[in-house]
This record gives structure tokens, C-alpha cells and sequence, in this order.
């Protein structure tokens, strides 16, 4: 089988690898997808490269839309909100829905949807009705994918499934569409200002929720969210009352990630991931290469399931790119460098678990080393953060890490006179 290698993106014509053009004769999977990006090339490049690669707009539901004028706003202010049912039959359970004004990561007014669910039994625990400010791995490009429109018009993807879990104990769940409005994934500083913002309106949209306690928790691409929410809390949003935040498999270093997921089973979620950094920081627009731009304008809409499908081609994303090394240019290293958390710490108790080959198999694709590093650097600020290596994978980490998730959640909310 054909392999490129680093020496081998030496020399790059129209974005493709001299190792890959060598393998073309060959029918790998990536030999078949470079054949139809060849043939559907377009003679002219986008006159917008970068609008070409944003999600398109949702067409069959106006309240996801951000109206105009939000930036005489502050930030979570609610601009619209509804009460709604959902597809899906939630007979004990109210839904309520919100849209915010929030900062993207360039300092911009954004709007951002997010979903409350309370359970309509009474609260009948110490203190206030708790709150779960749930991140979901949306790990999407399309619109259609955030989980506030899949909870209205769809089936909610919530892996693993702990929604539930938090609903049956009593608890609100808050859901932030925290990706944003133009689906960037694996963009920190936009997802952590989205839940931020989310918590804000909340207590507009639920005034019984304002004096309750809040714990963050994602897994994966929740986990990202989750870990930027502790880190910004402190600076951009300290009124927001955080009782703590607790990840699991979480991707903390996307440098790591290029050498686990590319061209790799998981290099179509590494791809994605690319293109929402790029959907937050369009100088990133510059290192796709015409193939690159022509692929990102086919999967621009594409949902988690057929991403991590195109992962089968095992696709390194250099063999698209503009240049042999796109991943240490300056302009990657910038924005890999602004999404590396760390820089300031969390002034909340934070809590991450993640699959550990101390315990049984250890994550492959998300390094637990990235994890570990990230934890001391928040200890030597002072930080109160605790470590939990879990049995399994990426993918049975999540389950195994469960019971942890709900006692250490259930002790934040203690600590803070609710439970």
C-alpha cells in the first residue's frame, strides 16, 4: 500500500502529496476520491473561499436565524425565546428554547440557540433545583446538527446517553448549541462564551433556576466546551454561578491530535475539526488547497455519522492542502496555539476522567498525555482539579467513567446547598 510521508510533502502540485500522485494508479479509497475531486474541479476558485465552507443556513425554521441589530446587546441577552415539544414525546419533562447574544472568538456579537429541560416534577431536595449545563459532542459541520433543532425536529445524538440520568435525579438541563452559529467545531473560545452566555439567559427564561448551582459536563467534543467554560468563567463571565465542570476524553492539544487521527479511521472528524477552526478563523481558509475547498464545500452540511465514516479513506490532511506543512505554518500554529487551553486557570473545582492504558486499553485517538499536562498546568496556578483514569477507550471510557460523572456531579451540588 501507497504512503506519503513527511519528506514525501516536499513537493505538492495543486495541493496533493508527490506520494499520493505515485499511488493514483491504485485503488486505495483516497485514489478514488482524489480521481472525482480532479474531475469536479472548477477552472475559477470561490470568489468567497471562505463563505464557501460555512454551513448553510436552516431554511424550515426561522427561530435558529439571528436577526439583525444583536450587537447594541450584552452578552447573554435573551433575543428570542419559545416553549416547544419536540418530535419526540417528553410527557414529564417541560422544554424550553432561547436564543442569546454571545461573543465568537473574534470578539464579534453571535447569536446562539440553546435548550432547557426541566423536569415537571417539583424539586423536593436541599436548596434550589440543580442545574447540568449539558455539552453535547455535537462533533458536526451541518446547522441541522446542533442539538437544540435535532431536540424540535429530529432524534436528540447524545453519546452516551446521560441526559437522562440527570433528568431522572431532578436536575435542569441546559443544552447550548455551543458550536455556534457557524458550526465550529473544536473552536474553544466560541463554545466556552456559547454556554456562558446560555447560563446567562437561563435565569431570564427560568427565574427559579437563578440562585441554582451549575456543573458543566461534556464528553469528547462536549468535553472541549466544558473545558473552555471552566477556563473563561473566571474573566468573561463570573456572574454565572459555576459550581464546577467535569470532562471526559477530552481533546486538549490539536497538535497531539495530528499525530493519533491523520490519516487514520479518525481523520474524517480530524478533517471536520480543521474546517470549523477554520469556520472561526478564516485566515485558516488559506492552507485549503482546490481540492480541499471543493471537498469542504461537499461535507459543509454533514452531521457526526458520515464525517466519522469518511475517516475509511484514511485521508492525511496535507495530501489537500496549499503547502507541504500546513500544520506549522504560522497562521496554524496561531490558531492551534489560541484553542490550547491552559493560559488561564479555572477558579471553580474541575474534574476530568479519560480512558487510561494505567487502568485497561487507554484512549488511542485523544492522548491522555494532553489531559495530564493540562491538569498541572491549572495546579500550578492554583487550580482545584481532580484526575480520574478510567478502563477503556475513547469510546468505552465514556461509559465506564459514568459512575464517577454522576457522584463527583452530585458532591459539587452538595457542597453548594443543593442535592
Amino acid at each position: 500500500m501507497c504512503s506519503s510521508s513527511t519528506a514525501s510533502r516536499g513537493t505538492v502540485t495543486a495541493g496533493i502529496g508527490t506520494a499520493r500522485e505515485e499511488c493514483r494508479g491504485i485503488m486505495t479509497l483516497f485514489g478514488v476520491l482524489d480521481r472525482v475531486l480532479t474531475r469536479r474541479l472548477p477552472l475559477e476558485p470561490p470568489d468567497d473561499p471562505h463563505a464557501a465552507i460555512l454551513p448553510t443556513p436552516i431554511d424550515n425554521d426561522a427561530f435558529f436565524l439571528t436577526p439583525p441589530g444583536i450587537e447594541d446587546l450584552a452578552p447573554g441577552a435573551v433575543i428570542r425565546q419559545r416553549t416547544t415539544r419536540g418530535l419526540v414525546p417528553r410527557p414529564r419533562t417541560a422544554m424550553r428554547q432561547f436564543m442569546v447574544r454571545s461573543t465568537d472568538a473574534r470578539g464579534l456579537p453571535a447569536g446562539v440557540t440553546a435548550s432547557l429541560l426541566i423536569p415537571r416534577r417539583p424539586w423536593t431536595g436541599r436548596g434550589p433545583r440543580p442545574v447540568v449545563a449539558h455539552n453535547v459532542a455535537i462533533d458536526s459541520l451541518g446547522a441541522k446538527s446542533t442539538p437544540s433543532y435535532r431536540l424540535v425536529h429530529g432524534v436528540g445524538a447524545d453519546l452516551p446517553p446521560v441526559m437522562p440520568l440527570w433528568l431522572a435525579r431532578g436536575y435542569a438541563v441546559l443544552v447550548a448549541d455551543h458550536q455556534g452559529p457557524r458550526m465550529s467545531y473544536s473552536e474553544g473560545t466560541m463554545a466556552g462564551h456559547a454556554v456562558l452566555d446560555s447560563l446567562r439567559g437561563m435565569t431570564v427564561v427560568a427565574p427559579e433556576l437563578a440562585d441554582s448551582p451549575v456543573v458543566a459536563y461534556g464528553y469528547s467534543g462536549g468535553a472541549i466546551a466544558t473545558t473552555w467554560t471552566a477556563q473563561l468563567h473566571p474573566r468573561y463571565a463570573p456572574d454565572v454561578r459555576l459550581a464546577g465542570a467535569v470532562a471526559g476524553g477530552t481533546p486538549t492539544d490539536f497538535s497531539m491530535l495530528l499525530d493519533t487521527m491523520n490519516g487514520t479511521v479518525s481523520a474524517g472528524l480530524l478533517g471536520a475539526a480543521s474546517m470549523g477552526l477554520a469556520r472561526e478563523h478564516p485566515e485558516m481558509v488559506e492552507l485549503f488547497g482546490p481540492k480541499a475547498l471543493l471537498l469542504a464545500s461537499w461535507v459543509k452540511d454533514m452531521s457526526v455519522l458520515p464525517l466519522a465514516l469518511g475517516g475509511l479513506v484514511r485521508m492525511r490532511i496535507e495530501d489537500l492542502a496549499s503547502e507541504p506543512d500546513p500544520f506549522d505554518s504560522d497562521i496554524a500554529r496561531r490558531v492551534i496555539a489560541a484553542n490550547r487551553p491552559g493560559a488561564d486557570a479555572p477558579s471553580v473545582p474541575v474534574a476530568f476522567f479519560h480512558g487510561s492504558a494505567s487502568k485497561w486499553i487507554g484512549d488511542r485517538f485523544i492522548p491522555e498525555a494532553g489531559v495530564t499536562a493540562l491538569i498541572e498546568q491549572w495546579r500550578s496556578k492554583g487550580a482545584n482539579v481532580h484526575y480520574e483514569p478510567v478502563a477503556g477507550d475513547h469510546f468505552i471510557g465514556a461509559m465506564t467513567g459514568l459512575p464517577f460523572v454522576l457522584r463527583w456531579t452530585a458532591g459539587q451540588f452538595a457542597a453548594n446547598g443543593s442535592g
